[in-house]
């Protein structure tokens, strides 16, 4: 009878006992020196000439490669970690310092842009980081783990985005978008939670936002001046993209009812700028309220209403609502921790009990108000735009539930095939653009992991307050804005920030939960 047990426990042919025979692989070396040869011949000749048509498609190999190459090398615990660091703060630097439409543009290349010369590094560095070193995977699972919500999410959101390139209806667009938002959101989320889980990093971050508030607003008060972008009609030859979208974005900008100009700043559009002042306004209050420096407390008071009145130059509701949003949610959270942990005082308690009559008496003022109401709900002048809106989602909303799962990654905006007066593509709701690219499922999950992470970020802020903890309490303000002003504005030209904002929360979540327990010294913010 045949006996596979003992088949099994032969030794090989040639074998001698106690030995065991050579493998396929080895076997067969030379069969397989020639296939990468002859890979290596037609990869060339395909590259040569296919590489400007489909240079994305090609690259993936060399992307394999250069990833089994880094998880091959060795462990050891001299991983670049300082390196990533830099390399972050770097590329907040590059995002908020250069307009990414001023590129060198290559036949044939994609777009070699200023974060894009930090990211692929920064991208690279972060895989060596996970490669090498069994610490930092263990510090970047202990980082996340404390707020265990919000990364299960964000693998869930990558999933569907993956997903949501098998029902694209162009799939080559999708897997570049894909890629776009791993590299730009998801490996900043990361690289954020492990760098500002170091001390005075989170310190360093809020100094660069408040740098660049001061920088992009003096640019806002020049070209105000000017009436057009300071570098429009004098950008370097070698900086210049031939492209029909650039040159929208270095014309002049006005609302067609008004004809007044609208400041942009180093952004793509006005908009663009009121989000960014919308997201920053609480760190610069924060300044104000809490910093020890009587210097920094007085650059703070000057620039908020520096912030404001560049915001009233973009012409932007979205920039105003962010704005006013932020002193109302910061007076709620100080009111709340001001309770907390100083029990004697009287200010926490009354702001805290007064505080739904004070959000009341506000938003009574956004409607009775003139000046304000025409702020922050607009005039006439805006009920183009307004309509616009209204219009998208009448035609939208039942485009998501007819198709569940989507149509794909970077694919919104033509699925639903509204074009502004110039005949050009156009969707102004994020909510809606989320929707139609992912689904209803992919919408809950994707707003989920902020909700989620201020959710977090509170429970944080009971436990613990001291040093640089207190961050969290801007970094929640300014996720909160981000969420409400997604609704009416879909560009993602600010992502890259807020994911940075996104991992900066996890990171000190964690390190409020190590200093409750005694685990870590509090920094001095």
């Amino acid at each position: 009878m045949f006996n596979l047990t003992n088949r099994i426990a032969k030794p090989k042919k040639g074998a001698m006992p106690g030995y065991s025979g050579t493998n396929f692989w080895r076997r067969h070396r030379k069969l397989w020196f020639l296939f990468l040869i002859g890979f290596s011949v037609i990869y060339g000749f395909a590259f040569a000439i296919f590489g400007t048509f489909f240079l994305l498609q090609l690259t993936v190999p060399l992307v394999f490669l250069a990833a089994w190459v880094i998880w091959l090398l060795p462990v050891t615990e001299n991983a670049p970690t300082e390196l990533l660091q830099t390399l972050l703060l770097a590329f907040i630097c590059a995002l908020l310092a250069w307009p990414d439409y001023l590129a060198v543009a290559l036949p044939g290349l994609p777009w070699i842009t200023a974060i894009r010369l930090v990211a692929v590094p920064l991208a690279l560095t972060m895989l060596l980081c996970l490669s090498l070193s069994d610490n930092f995977r263990s510090q970047m699972k202990d980082i996340i783990g404390a707020s265990p919500g919000v990364w299960k999410l964000l693998v869930a959101f990558i999933g569907l985005s993956a997903l949501s390139i098998v029902v694209s209806t162009d799939r080559g667009v999708s897997i570049n978008k894909f890629i776009v938002a791993q590299l730009y959101w998801t490996m900043i989320f990361f690289a954020a939670a492990y760098t500002f889980s170091r001390p005075g990093k989170m310190t360093i971050f809020s100094f660069i936002l408040f740098f660049f508030v001061i920088y992009i607003c003096t640019i806002g008060l020049q070209e105000w001046r000017l009436q057009r972008l300071p570098w429009a009609g004098n950008v370097p030859n070698f900086l210049k993209v031939e492209d029909e979208a650039v040159a929208r974005i270095l014309s002049a900008k006005s609302r067609a009812a008004t004809g007044i100009y609208r400041v942009q700043s180093k952004f793509t559009t006005p908009l663009g700028l009121a989000e960014f002042l919308g997201l920053t306004t609480p760190f610069i209050l924060h300044f104000l309220m809490t910093h020890k420096s009587l210097l920094v407390k007085f650059v703070a008071a000057v620039s908020l209403p520096v912030m404001f009145y560049v915001i009233i130059l973009t012409d932007s509701r979205l920039g105003v609502v962010g704005f006013f949003l932020s002193f109302m949610f910061y007076l709620a959270a100080w009111g709340i921790l001001r309770w907390q942990h100083a029990e004697r005082s009287l200010f926490g308690p009354a702001i805290t009990l007064a505080y739904p009559i004070l959000f009341s008496l506000f938003m009574a003022s956004t409607f009775f108000v003139g000046r304000i109401r025409a702020l922050v709900w607009g005039t006439k002048a805006q009920s183009f735009s307004t309509q616009a809106r209204e219009d998208q989602i009448a035609a939208g909303v039942p485009m998501i539930f007819d198709n569940p799962w989507g149509f794909g990654i970077g694919r919104g905006a033509d699925a639903l095939g509204y074009t502004n007066l110039a005949g050009i593509l156009t969707i102004d709701s994020h909510f809606l653009l989320v929707g139609l690219e992912f689904g209803v499922i992919g919408f809950l999950v994707y707003y989920s992991i902020f909700l989620a992470q201020i959710v977090y970020n509170g429970l944080g802020l009971l436990k613990e307050q001291r040093g640089e903890v207190a961050f969290l309490v801007p970094l929640s303000i300014a996720m909160a804005n981000f969420v409400i002003i997604k609704s009416i504005f879909a560009q993602q030209e600010n992502h890259a920030l807020v994911f940075a904002m996104l991992g900066a929360s996890t990171a000190l979540v964690y390190r409020a939960k190590m200093q409750s327990e005694g685990k870590m010294e509090a920094e001095t913010s």
